[in-house]
């Protein structure tokens, strides 16, 4: 997965909409201060994508004193383009709340995006599993580690290491060639 876009208001610490065109970069480093909004940026993508962070729910990361937040992330995954769009909104003073997704595919030779069907946040956020071939827990354990947590692969119990392995490395193939 290569980023290529993203956008994001009232996440974290970026309360103004905050437009990034990632396309021509091909290897960053992300330095500043403490608290500048490097990690916001990578849990942006995570929240995009799998609507989870390293916080423990989404009122940990919408700005304060605001009541939504959204982000949109473009990538590119072999030869095509996705788009996911996320938005969580709270009630003033309540605990429930709107929660969307949207999830697209670039249309090739053009500059439309195709939905990717699901009829609700679950399915579609199954669809872009399945698009991904990767949950989140195998991505911040292979590919993504999350800050503070680089010995979480090697604290799993040995179950959970040879899933997240055999997911990494596409066994289940296997195992419905066997069948």
């Amino acid at each position: 997965m290569t980023p290529l876009h993203l956008k994001l208001k009232n996440f974290l610490s970026y309360r103004e909409e905050t437009d990034l065109d990632l396309a021509p970069i091909r290897i960053a480093c992300l330095a500043g201060d403490n608290g500048a909004g490097k990690s916001a940026l990578l849990d942006a993508m995570t929240w995009a994508i799998w609507g989870k962070t390293r916080a423990s729910n989404d009122r940990e990361v919408i700005c304060i004193g605001e009541t939504e937040m959204e982000v949109t992330f473009i990538f590119r995954l072999g030869e095509r383009d996705y788009r996911i769009f996320r938005r969580r909104s709270f009630a003033r003073g309540g605990a429930s709340g709107q929660h969307t997704l949207e999830f697209y595919i670039g249309a090739p030779g053009s500059d439309d995006w195709l939905p990717i069907p699901g009829d609700n946040v679950g399915e579609t956020q199954e669809g872009t599993v399945g698009v991904l071939n990767m949950d989140y827990e195998t991505f911040v354990n292979s590919a993504f580690i999350l800050q503070g947590k680089a010995d979480s692969f090697t604290q799993k119990a040995p179950s959970e290491r040879k899933k997240i392995l055999g997911d990494i490395l596409n066994l289940q193939e296997y195992d419905e060639l066997a069948r």
